[in-house]
């Protein structure tokens, strides 16, 4: 079928792929254009540029071949693949079904109290470990052996034998006589025919690839328990700590957890499984040193069906090798969703976008923004909620979703199934961070959504951690302006809803104050006399700017002195009067005082001012403060003094103390929640970084001791860290 390309994080159609290495998933296939073949299969729409590994796409109408690849750690973990894709695939059902949006927020996001019984229970395979591993073992101690025929050479006095071979070698080799006699020569060195062992044959292969294979299920099953047991402790240290955490967040958390809070059983067969796992691991340790099977090509590509062997079927301990094989074999086929690796990654790619989806529903409605209607590819949910313009959610058929605010875009999500710190190599995740940050869109503002794991992030070093965690509100510090961010969701982490609101709320903020002041065209003479007197209007260039919200005996007067400058002209003047100036300089007067009482209305819980003169305070340089009679919260516009942009800052859940901590992305999670719309410096905690390009007022001004994060090579002070 016909297809085009559309890249994702441009935003656009695009002719041919870039090429080269890329992540996993930017490009997809709309319907409409021209055949192309993905590694050989006709590409569908509605698919991802995805493949294991390499990938080539062959244009048929222009006869022309590209070729990349993602990589070798394009595709997450096994674990987060499974949950992921589990969701997606109900997910799938519920968009088939036309269901509505509020719907969706009955799914959990996080791993499932019934997913986690499944990886928890024991499988097939670990019984049939328990019982052939002695027998595996006592094969590779004492293998079978055969005898090989060689040649060794070797000084002439110990030869026993002088073959054909070993003349023929001595006439051509000089370097191996003793003496040139005239009858002769006298031989320094030999060839002398020996027989030895060799190992190096079928069987005693297939039994080092099976201790490889069997390392890697045993280690990969391993890691599946540590991050369940990760989870439960995180759960745990969640519902322990909730008071140092803001009320209103841990309140709606506490709805994803409850099933997983009181989970004593669970954790029981957690550290049970991990501790039959570590045994299993450090038996097979033994069997990977230098000592077992000597000169067995251990990376020989041995199949997977094995074949009928004298060995395999007389020595009971190679028969048992074998029906370990065979279970490793099954195991492997029945896990994961079954057909082509090229039908896994897609599905793979698609139930992310759904999982990205099902994290913003849940984001929003911890925004007191619940989605309404329908919510499908193509489609656009309203949110119902205490904001002044409509907030709506579109999912559009790329598979990305935009953030609209009265219409406006405000956010683009993009979904990228590329585990992007999966490799925790510095350099490679330095260079897919900024393949992606040259690629993706600055207007309106792009948000990448990958999956990653906070144990990988910790082993990067701090500049690289923090480019692969800079939401909307904390970028890293090498922003330069792109008004790209970064953002590491996963099934095993309890913060991801919570991170994504932070960006989702920054955004909508940034959207609001970033209109502050009104500002109303009117002629000069009007403004200064309607300015005249006032302290919540001055007058600028064009007209008016309204900075403050006025109360209403202000606006009544406002608007009575404005209805005053209505004039009718005389008639044989030819000139008609300046009624629907005055009406629309009312009219307008009194929409920006509605407006700047919504700047006066609390963004935390919500309150709207009973008197928005008295909380709302203007300053200088366009800026302002408001403050909350109810939850003692503050809120601000500040302005850069590096891009000069203005950007919102939340005085509220601790951020008042002016305690400097290292406040990365982890840290923010878990001191502000969703309550946030800027970072802190790391010395100075009144003072915020700049969410457009990353600068901190701190380092700006060069004042000592400068912080981690901005000295960049991670050799300043090492402050305090939460």
């Amino acid at each position: 079928m016909p297809v085009r390309i559309w890249d994702r994080l441009l935003g656009r159609e695009v002719e041919r792929p870039p090429g080269g290495r890329m992540p996993l998933g930017r490009l997809f296939f709309a319907p409409g254009g021209r055949p192309l073949f993905l590694n050989a299969t006709a590409v569908r729409p509605g698919w991802y540029l995805a493949a294991d590994g390499t990938w080539t796409l062959w244009d048929e109408t222009r006869q022309h071949r590209d070729e990349g690849d993602f990589g070798h750690h394009a595709v997450p973990d096994d674990i987060t693949t499974y949950i992921v894709t589990a969701i997606g695939r109900r997910l799938g059902s519920l968009v088939a079904g036309d269901i509505t949006a509020e719907e969706w927020l009955s799914e959990t996001p996080l791993m499932g109290g019934a997913d986690m019984d499944e990886r928890l229970r024991p499988r097939d395979i670990d019984e049939v470990i328990e019982r052939c591993l002695p027998h595996l073992r006592a094969a590779c101690h004492l293998p079978v052996a055969r005898l090989r025929a060689v040649n060794r050479l070797v000084p002439a006095s110990q030869v026993r034998r002088v073959t054909p071979a070993a003349i023929t070698r001595l006439t051509a080799r000089s370097e191996d006589w003793a003496a040139l006699r005239p009858d002769g020569i006298r031989p320094g060195r030999l060839l002398d025919p020996a027989r030895e062992a060799d190992l190096d044959f079928y069987e005693n292969r297939v039994l080092a690839r099976l201790v490889d294979r069997l390392w890697d299920h045993v280690q990969g099953r391993l890691a599946e328990v540590e991050r369940i047991e990760a989870m439960l402790d995180d759960v745990s240290t969640y519902a322990e700590d909730a008071s140092g955490r803001p009320w209103r967040v841990s309140q709606y958390m506490f709805l994803l957890i409850e099933g997983l809070v009181e989970s004593s059983t669970r954790r029981t067969r957690a550290k049970q499984l991990r501790e039959d796992l570590e045994r299993l691991r450090n038996a097979l340790v033994e069997l990977r040193g230098p000592t077992i099977l000597p000169g067995v090509h251990r990376h020989t590509d041995v199949g997977t069906v094995l074949r009928t062997t004298n060995v395999f079927t007389n020595d009971d301990r190679y028969r048992r090798a074998a029906e370990l094989w065979r279970a490793w074999v099954a195991a492997k086929s029945g896990n994961g969703p079954s057909g082509t690796t090229n039908d896994r990654i897609q599905e793979w790619c698609e139930s992310f976008t759904l999982y990205t989806g099902l994290l913003l529903t849940h984001a929003l409605a911890q925004l007191d923004l619940v989605p309404e209607g329908s919510f499908g590819p193509g489609g656009e949910v309203s949110c119902s909620g205490l904001y002044p313009e409509t907030v709506g959610l579109q999912w559009e058929q790329a598979g990305t979703f935009v953030l609209r605010c009265g219409g406006k875009p405000v956010l683009r999500v993009v979904p990228v199934a590329h585990a992007l710190v999966a490799s925790e190599q510095p350099g490679r995740v330095s260079q897919e961070i900024e393949a992606i940050a040259s690629a993706a869109t600055t207007d309106p503002r792009t948000l990448i959504v990958y999956p990653g794991q906070r144990e990988m992030r910790e082993k990067l070093p701090l500049h690289i951690r923090l480019r692969t965690f800079q939401s909307c509100e904390a970028p890293a510090p090498s922003g330069g302006g792109r008004a790209l961010s970064l953002l590491p969701v996963s099934p095993l982490e309890i913060d991801s809803v919570t991170r994504l609101a932070r960006s989702l709320r920054w955004s909508l903020a940034q959207h609001l104050f970033g209109r502050y002041p009104t500002r109303i065209d009117c002629p000069g003479r009007y403004a200064s006399a309607i300015a005249d007197g006032t302290d919540w209007i001055a007058t600028s260039a064009n007209g008016l700017s309204i900075v403050r919200p006025p109360a209403s005996h202000e606006l009544a007067a406002v608007r009575r002195r404005i209805g005053t400058l209505g004039h009718r002209s005389a008639q044989f003047m030819q000139r008609g009067d300046n009624a629907e100036l005055v009406d629309r300089l009312q009219a307008e007067v009194k929409a920006a005082a509605e407006s700047l009482a919504e700047l006066a209305r609390c963004p935390l819980c919500r309150n709207a001012s009973s008197d928005p003169s008295r909380t709302f305070q203007a300053r200088d340089n366009s800026t302002f403060r408001g403050t909350c009679d109810v939850c003692r919260a503050s809120w601000e516009l500040r302005r850069c003094g590096s891009c000069d942009r203005g950007y919102p800052v939340l005085n509220g859940n601790g951020r008042d103390e002016g305690v400097p901590v290292e406040t990365d992305g982890d840290t923010m999670d878990h001191r502000f929640g969703s309550e946030a719309l800027s970072a802190q410096c790391w010395v100075r905690g009144a003072v915020a970084y700049c969410p457009h390009c990353g600068e901190c007022g701190e380092a700006r001004a060069l004042k000592t001791p400068r912080c981690r994060r901005c000295a960049g090579d991670g050799q300043a002070d090492q402050g305090t860290r939460t």
